[in-house]
C-alpha cells in the first residue's frame, strides 16, 4: 500500500508540472525549495567535518601548550575552541534554514544561516578579547617561559589538517551555495595561516625569543578578530538587505534586452541564505494585453532564474509613455510618413498583415506604388487603431494600421477610382 502511495504522488508530481502558467511556477519552487533544502543538508556535512577537526586540533594544542609553555600555541588553542562554538552555531543555524515556510515566515526561514553566521562572529570575537587580555597581562608582568620545539610540530600538523578542511568546506560551500559555510571555510583557510605562524613562532621562542612567542600570539588574536569581523560584515549585510549593486546591474541588463519591455524603473533585490528574491517594476506599451504582459512577466522569470539562479521574482507591469500618443494629429501626421514608407517599400507589416487588391484576392504582400498620396485622411477606431484613406495611382487604399508598442500595418484594401 505504501508503494503504490508513492507511486500515485509521483505520478501526480509529474501530471501537474506537465501543465501550464502558475502550475508550472509552483512546481518549479516546490523543486527548488527541495533542492535548497537537500543543498543546506550537504553542508552540514561541511560544519561537521569542522567540528571533529576542531575538537582533536584545540585538544591536542591546549594540552601541549601547557607541556611546552607556548603562548603562540596556546592562543591557537583557544582560537580552535571558538571554532568549535561557532561551528555549532552553524550546523544549528543549517538545521533550522531548512524548516519549510509557515503563517509566520512566508519567505521560509532562509535568514536563520546568516543569523548563525552572526552568533559565531560574536562568540569568536568574545574569546579574542578574553585571549589577548592574558596575552597582554603576560607582557606587562613579562612572564619568562621555555617554550619546547615540539610545539612548532604541533602548530605545522594543524596548519596541515586546517588547509586540507578549508579545501573541503569551500568547494563544498560553492556546489551547494551556502554563504554560512563559505565563511566558515575562510575561518579555516585563517587557522592554518595562523598555525603556520605559531609553528614560526615557537622555533624562536626555543632559541630563548618569548617575546616573539607572545608577539605571535597578538597577531593570532588579530586573526580572530579580523575573521569575526568580516563574517560580522557579511551576515550584518545580509540581514539588514543588503545587496550587490553590481548583480542588480547585470539582472537589469537582461530584463532589458527582453523584447516587449521598455524599460526596467525599479530593481530591488535581497538575500535570504543563498536565495535571491527581486521585486522587479517593469514598463511595457499600454497597447499590450493582460496575457501579453504576463507572457512577458514569466519570460522575465525564466531569464532570471536560468542565468542567474533567482529564487523568486515578482514582477508589477507600468504602462508605458509612448511618444506618438500626445495627439490624433500627430499621429495622423506619423502615420502618413509611415504609410509613405511602405508604398516605396519598406517592410512595416504586422505578422498577420492581409491585403485585398483591386482584383479582390487576398494576399500577404503588399502593392508598392511610386506615386503621391492624394486626399489623405485619418480615422481613429480605437486607442491603438487607426484607419487611413487616400488615392494614388488612380487607386483609393483604406489602410489599417495597429499598435503594437510600434505601428503596424495590419490590412490593406486596394479598389479601382471610377
Amino acid at each position: 500500500m505504501t508503494n503504490f502511495n508513492l507511486l500515485f504522488d509521483t505520478l501526480l508530481k509529474i501530471v501537474l508540472c506537465s501543465t501550464v502558467g502558475n502550475q508550472n511556477a509552483l512546481c518549479y519552487n516546490g523543486n527548488m525549495q527541495n533542492l535548497r533544502s537537500q543543498n543546506l543538508k550537504m553542508a552540514e556535512k561541511g560544519a561537521w567535518i569542522s567540528i571533529c577537526a576542531y575538537i582533536v586540533l584545540s585538544v591536542l594544542q591546549l594540552a601541549i601548550a601547557s607541556l611546552v609553555g607556548s603562548a603562540a600555541l596556546r592562543a591557537n588553542g583557544f582560537n580552535n575552541l571558538t571554532d568549535i562554538l561557532g561551528n555549532i552555531a552553524l550546523l544549528i543555524g543549517l538545521r533550522m534554514a531548512r524548516v519549510p515556510a509557515d503563517e509566520n515566515h512566508v519567505y521560509g526561514h532562509w535568514k536563520v544561516e546568516s543569523i548563525a553566521s552572526l552568533i559565531s562572529s560574536f562568540i569568536m570575537a568574545m574569546v579574542g578579547f578574553e585571549l589577548l587580555r592574558e596575552i597582554v597581562t603576560d607582557l606587562i608582568e613579562n612572564k619568562q617561559t621555555t617554550v619546547e620545539p615540539l610545539g612548532a610540530v604541533i602548530g605545522l600538523f594543524s596548519a596541515v589538517v586546517m588547509l586540507l578542511v578549508y579545501v573541503y568546506n569551500h568547494r563544498l560551500a560553492k556546489k551547494v551555495h551556502s554563504p554560512a559555510l563559505l565563511a566558515a571555510s575562510k575561518d579555516n583557510l585563517s587557522d592554518a595561516v595562523t598555525s603556520i605562524g605559531t609553528a614560526i613562532a615557537i622555533i624562536a621562542a626555543s632559541f630563548h625569543l618569548t617575546l616573539i612567542d607572545q608577539l605571535a600570539a597578538v597577531v593570532i588574536c588579530a586573526f580572530i578578530f579580523k575573521t569575526a569581523f568580516d563574517i560580522f560584515r557579511d551576515s550584518a549585510f545580509s540581514l539588514s538587505d543588503g545587496f550587490d549593486e553590481s548583480l542588480l546591474e547585470k539582472y537589469r541588463t537582461a530584463i532589458e534586452s527582453i523584447d516587449k519591455v521598455k524599460s526596467v524603473k525599479l530593481l530591488r533585490g535581497r538575500t535570504y541564505g543563498a536565495n535571491i528574491f527581486l521585486d522587479v517594476v517593469i514598463e511595457m506599451s499600454p497597447d499590450m494585453s493582460v496575457a501579453e504582459s504576463h507572457q512577458t512577466t514569466e519570460e522575465i522569470e525564466k531569464t532570471l532564474r536560468e542565468q542567474f539562479d533567482v529564487y523568486d521574482t515578482d514582477v508589477h507591469v507600468e504602462p508605458a509613455v509612448l511618444p506618438e500618443e500626445s495627439r490624433v494629429a500627430d499621429v495622423s501626421l506619423l502615420l502618413l510618413s509611415k504609410e509613405e514608407k511602405l508604398l516605396s517599400g519598406e517592410d512595416l507589416r504586422a505578422r498577420d498583415f492581409t491585403e485585398i487588391n483591386e482584383f479582390g484576392q487576398k494576399t500577404s504582400d503588399f502593392t508598392k506604388s511610386a506615386f503621391g498620396i492624394l486626399h489623405y485622411s485619418a480615422h481613429q477606431l480605437s486607442a491603438r487603431t487607426f484607419i487611413l484613406l487616400y488615392e494614388t495611382d488612380g487607386k483609393i487604399i483604406s489602410s489599417i494600421w495597429r499598435r503594437y508598442g510600434i505601428w503596424k500595418c495590419v490590412f490593406r484594401q486596394i479598389t479601382k477610382k471610377d
